[in-house]
């Protein structure tokens, strides 16, 4: 079933937080499994349009969150152009760098493939399949306006009055595929055993923005134990991050683990522990070169790392459901590195 319901919701779009498509996600995830609940969050719905003109010819572009405004000139002088960078969170620095020498627009181009990363939104930013030459027109248009979307709760009663929580978020950039349709799907498609705690599939809207996990952060976790978050999957490795009170779930792992580190502060894995609620992350940046990209598409692969990861999904959702957990430790988040240290 993971391969019918990915291509289901594939199928739909992107679906930007706050957006018809992300609300459609919604409805095929409650299709699936018509016993969960809704509960209604306060995000923002983004709104642009764009038109870009280069050498008189107009041009298909993709527009950075949540950047607007328009300007003309000559690309290398008047509007700053970059290749992209190796990581995706390096896309500010440079965004910045062209701010400080007085870029009027900024112009990011990869050779087959465009991208959204988050930048701020006082000039023009996009992307581009090629790179550009010559003068440019470039008219963005953006607005972030005020929207109830949903998280859905699928809950499987324990002994006790406590849940471990297995979650993924729905809204995705772009193509999306691994980022987050493909988690979506995993939880769509396995059967959790509850023990000692019940267990609750957790599908979040809002993760991409309007800023990193919001609608994860107003969700309830007074009955939470522990949470389990995929975010990012991609074959054929997995990342554990997680607080070292929880390192030894991966000590048995039957996915290929890539590393073990602490927690990441780009999840909603960060956003259980933040409250007290001790937390792992899966995920595999292995996906780097297609994050938030429309070349973040389907891969041979993927059935074969489903069957994998929902293996190992389950033999952890085993173990949580049984074992008291404790995390004395605090955390702070260390941006510059993509990780965090002990507070």
């Amino acid at each position: 079933m993971f391969s019918k319901y990915a291509s289901s919701i594939y199928g739909i779009g992107e679906a930007i937080h706050g957006s018809e498509q992300e609300r459609k996600v919604l409805e095929f995830i409650e299709s699936v499994i018509p016993s969960g609940k809704r509960l209604p969050i306060s995000t923002k719905k983004w709104e642009f349009s764009s038109n870009v003109v280069i050498g008189g010819k107009e041009v298909k572009a993709t527009v950075m969150p949540y950047s607007k405004g328009s300007a003309k000139g000559r690309i290398g002088r008047e509007i700053a152009s970059f290749r992209f960078p190796d990581h995706p969170f390096k896309v500010k620095d440079l965004y910045n760098v062209a701010k400080e020498n007085g870029a009027e627009a900024v112009i990011f181009y990869e050779e087959g493939r465009t991208r959204r990363i988050g930048v701020p939104g006082d000039i023009p930013v996009i992307s581009l399949p090629f790179k550009p030459q010559g003068d440019i027109e470039i008219d963005v248009k953006s607005s972030l306006t005020d929207i109830t979307s949903f998280i859905y709760e699928v809950s499987f009663e324990g002994e006790e009055d406590e849940y471990v929580v297995v979650s993924a978020h729905y809204d995705h950039w772009l193509s999306g595929f691994h980022d987050n349709i493909f988690s979506v799907s995993t939880l769509l498609s396995i059967q959790p055993k509850a023990g000692k705690r019940g267990v609750k599939l957790v599908f979040f809207p809002s993760e991409e923005g309007p800023r990193c996990c919001t609608g994860s952060f107003q969700y309830d976790v007074r009955k939470v134990s522990s949470a389990v978050v995929l975010d990012s999957l991609y074959p054929m490795r997995v990342v554990f991050s997680s607080p070292p009170e929880m390192w030894d779930l991966a000590m048995s792992s039957s996915i290929k683990v890539k590393r073990i580190e602490m927690p990441t502060p780009f999840s909603d894995g960060w956003t259980f522990l933040s409250k007290g609620v001790p937390s792992v992350t899966l995920y595999n940046d292995d996906m780097i070169p297609v994050y938030h990209s429309d070349a973040d598409l389907p891969l041979p692969e993927d059935d074969m790392y489903f069957s994998m990861v929902s293996k190992e999904l389950n033999r952890i959702i085993s173990i949580l459901v049984q074992k008291d957990v404790k995390v004395e430790s605090r955390f702070l988040p260390d941006y510059v590195n993509l990780t965090s240290q002990l507070g």
